[in-house]
């Protein structure tokens, strides 16, 4: 693991459903991953549908954390232009390049769920976890 990684403090907890909001971003994505995949046959317009549902639950998120001072940015910010990516790469007719994109970014959430570390949190002064500060 890198280094930099290890160096950042544990910021992201249950506090202000921060974890429950991540966990939901990622089973989203995941989903919208494998629908993008080219061998289930799904229609552009059923995947749009979906992505565009997704980006309704990351407005919402995101909406709660700057409104009602949750701390559900990190999904919010990740439920907007992802699923919206996806839609466009298979309305292009990539939907292989939407599916790595999916991946890609499942990948990212995986790594911050599994460490419970999170530099968008720290880049942002949001700190969820009930254990530790930001300036440990």
């Amino acid at each position: 693991m890198a280094t930099w990684l290890q160096s950042l403090p544990s910021n992201v907890g249950e506090k202000g459903g921060d974890l429950a909001a991540r966990r939901v971003a990622f089973v989203v994505v995941a989903t919208l991953t494998v629908l993008s995949i080219p061998l289930l046959q799904v229609s552009a317009s059923t995947l749009r549908i979906c992505a565009l549902v997704a980006s309704m639950t990351g407005t919402l998120f995101l909406m709660a954390g700057l409104a009602f001072l949750q701390k559900t940015h990190y999904a919010g910010i990740t439920l907007i232009p992802v699923p919206l990516g996806m839609s466009a790469l298979v309305g292009w007719g990539l939907p292989w390049l939407a599916g790595g994109l999916g991946v890609i970014v499942l990948a990212v959430m995986g790594q911050n769920l599994a460490t419970r570390k999170c530099g968008l949190n720290k880049m942002m002064g949001v700190n969820s976890s009930p254990h530790r500060d930001l300036d440990s």
